[in-house]
């Protein structure tokens, strides 16, 4: 599903206008357009808020995002990431994709002190 797709997926599934979607998702309307017409590209986050009021995995959107965006090697590595992995472990990996890196490292590092305290006892 390419991003006009997502946008009228969206709209479709929310009944909102594309005003509406802008205010839900937190962007500017103007940059909803430009989206829309193809001049600029919108973040993962945002892709991932429109692909929930579309009522579909944000895993794949991603997923389909970065394989379009790829090179001929990367595009291999994407459709085999979305072949190989359950939908749960790819959400997983895009989440650790787009989180940055010392968040994520805090929050691992703290189901780790968890983990190992409850052993411990």
């Amino acid at each position: 599903m390419n991003a006009q797709e997502l946008l009228e997926a969206a709209k479709t599934h929310t009944g909102l206008s594309q005003n509406g979607l802008a205010e839900a998702i937190g962007i500017r309307q103007p940059t909803l357009s430009q989206w829309n017409a193809g001049k600029t590209e919108l973040s993962d986050e945002t892709y991932i808020k429109l692909a929930k009021l579309a009522g579909v995995d944000p895993a794949e959107i991603i997923i389909e995002k970065h394989m379009r965006k790829a090179g001929p090697e990367g595009q291999k590595v994407w459709a085999s990431l979305a072949k190989a992995l359950p939908k749960s472990a790819a959400l997983l990996i895009i989440v650790l994709l787009i989180t940055p890196y010392n968040q994520a490292h805090e929050t691992l590092s703290k189901f780790s002190t968890l983990a190992n305290t409850y052993y411990v006892k």
